[in-house]
This record gives C-alpha cells, sequence and structure tokens, in this order.
C-alpha cells in the first residue's frame, strides 16, 4: 500500500475535499484527484501552491529506517533507527486495526487521546505493528514520556531503549538549556547584557549598572 502523497495528506489535516482544494488553489478537482492518485506528477511551484491552499508548507525530514529483529516468542517485530514526530491532530486519533494476535479481549479500536489506551496502544504496535503503522501512530515525544511505565518483554525494550536515551540526549548528559528561536539572546543583545545569564560577562554588566 503506497503512503498518502503531501498533497492528501496536507488536504486531509486541512479538513478539504479535493473540490475545496482546487477552488482555493484555483485549479481543477480533476488536476487534485490525479496528483493524489500518482497518475500524473505536479511541478514543485504546483506542489508548493496547493499545499499553501491547504494552510500547510513543504518540509524536509529525516528519513526512518526500520529493521525487524526476531523474538522467540513474539516473532519479528520492527525496530526504527530514529523516532518521529506523528502531527497534531493524528497523535491523538482514534484509530482501528485487526485485532492483535494474543490479546485477549479482541480489541480493535483506542482512543490515543486517552493516556492509558494509548500507552495500551503503543506497546501493542511496538511488539506486533508494522513499519508503516508505527509511523502514523507512534509520537516519539508520546512515546518517551510513557516509556518507563510500559510493559514490554525484554527484547522490545533493549532494541527500542537507545532511541529513547538519544531522544533524551540533551537532559542526560548536561547540555545547557536552549534558547527558544534565538529569542533571549536577541533580546539581552538590544538592552545590553550578556546571555545567557550567570556568565561572567553578564554579572560584570549588572554591577555596573
Amino acid at each position: 500500500m503506497e503512503l498518502m502523497t503531501v498533497i492528501e495528506s496536507a488536504r486531509r489535516a486541512a479538513g478539504l475535499s479535493q473540490r475545496r482544494l482546487a477552488e482555493l488553489a484555483r485549479t481543477q478537482q480533476s488536476s487534485v484527484s490525479e496528483y493524489e492518485s500518482r497518475r500524473k506528477s505536479p511541478t514543485l511551484e504546483v506542489v508548493e501552491r496547493l499545499l499553501d491552499a491547504a494552510d500547510a508548507e513543504l518540509a524536509v525530514k529525516r528519513r526512518v529506517g526500520f529493521v525487524y529483529l526476531e523474538d522467540p516468542v513474539l516473532g519479528f517485530f520492527a525496530v526504527p533507527n530514529r523516532l518521529w514526530q506523528v502531527p497534531v491532530p493524528l497523535c491523538f486519533s482514534r484509530v482501528q486495526v485487526f485485532s492483535f494476535m494474543g490479546y485477549a479481549d479482541g480489541k480493535e479500536i483506542w482512543d490515543l487521546s486517552d493516556r492509558s489506551e494509548r500507552i495500551e496502544f503503543y506497546e501493542l504496535a511496538l511488539c506486533r505493528g508494522l513499519a508503516d503503522m508505527l509511523l502514523e501512530t507512534v509520537d516519539g515525544a508520546l512515546l518517551v514520556e510513557a516509556w518507563p511505565v510500559m510493559r514490554l518483554p525484554d527484547s522490545v525494550r533493549a532494541a527500542w531503549q537507545p532511541l529513547i536515551d538519544e531522544a533524551k540526549g540533551g537532559a542526560s548528559h548536561g547540555d545547557p538549556p536552549r534558547d527558544p528561536a534565538g529569542i533571549n539572546a536577541r533580546l539581552a543583545a538590544e538592552i545590553g547584557i550578556a546571555w545567557p545569564r550567570g556568565t561572567t560577562a553578564g554579572r560584570r554588566r549588572q554591577v555596573r549598572a
């Protein structure tokens, strides 16, 4: 099964029909349909125009690769080379999948906006989900937050643990706090104080003031 095109993904995220997106982008619905079904390839300019009409933008992100490891009980399970983000509201959506083998209640629908259900689904997805399913449902930040309380087989936890450690690297390795968007540094420069606070230069400036 092919993944959605960026045009379809942006359109669905904006809650637009093909007809409405075509109207906003001043093109034909048939063209949007052909782009989304990959029967016709749009130029980059056309893609940007359609995304702009859907209030979205084209961005570059690192590709996620997967390997499949084997557990004597689970069989094969997918492990990525890095964590990723699932955009809002998809990361909090309701998902339905065939009953996972070994899940006694035969549950098929999970509400990912409910933390307990999200953790339950993540536990099952990490053990039995395919790569494409993981990419569309398991958000990296939410996974890191849930990780300490997740019940996982030792093989699955060991395989994913380096990814969790890498995601938390800034906090665990003592890196200095980030200056979001560099705003604090710019403000500090405008009012003539050193940034970050606590530096020797900053203390000297404050004493002279």
